[in-house]
């Protein structure tokens, strides 16, 4: 397997090519003459060789983590900015549960989450009947366990009447607070 890793490796493939260029220029510039030049040609590959193995060789000692590239868009409800904590807590004191986020422009508070554009806008007019303003705002995650219990919240949400969305959102907003925002907060301890 080593060797593999070796003989794919770039430094391995660019001596290689390089000394099949500078061959085939030589013998057609000196034809049978090239003979004096084979050691130089030889010498030159072997410690490209080398060279080769000892760049490979120090990627050896790093941890290699998988890396989740796949990230699934999700719709945030957003119920207001607010200056100041005591701000937001004071106008968000009729919600049951929310979560929110500092951000530059101060605290942005969220009273839903899901996949789905329609639920998003499902939610949006069951918030607006209350007297609410709510903001869908599209964003990124790459939590595949939380995305998963999004998914089973958002066939219930599709199916649900107005007396139920309110508690799947609760429950929605407190599985992103466990999985995505305390493992965030576990993450960067570490």
């Amino acid at each position: 397997m080593e060797i593999l890793n070796y003989l794919f490796s770039t430094s391995f493939i660019l001596v290689f090519f390089l000394t099949f260029f500078l061959n085939f220029i030589l013998y057609n510039m000196l034809g049978d003459n090239m003979k004096k030049y084979f050691w130089s040609i030889f010498l030159s590959l072997i410690v490209g060789i080398y060279l080769g193995k000892f760049t490979l060789s120090q990627y050896d000692d790093f941890n290699i983590f998988p890396v989740n590239l796949t990230y699934d868009t999700v719709y945030f409800l957003q119920q207001g900015v607010y200056s100041s904590e005591d701000i937001m807590k004071n106008n968000m004191s009729s919600f049951d549960y929310y979560i929110y986020n500092l951000e530059d422009d101060g605290y942005h508070t969220y009273v839903g989450i899901t996949k789905s554009k329609e639920n998003a806008l499902k939610i949006k007019e069951f918030f607006k009947e209350k007297g609410y303003d709510i903001y869908v705002k599209e964003n990124n995650i790459k939590n595949n366990s939380f995305i998963s219990v999004l998914n089973q919240y958002d066939i219930l949400l599709s199916s649900a009447d107005n007396s139920n969305i309110d508690s799947i959102c609760n429950q929605i907003l407190s599985s992103y607070e466990e999985l995505v925002i305390n493992e965030d907060k576990g993450n960067s301890k570490e």
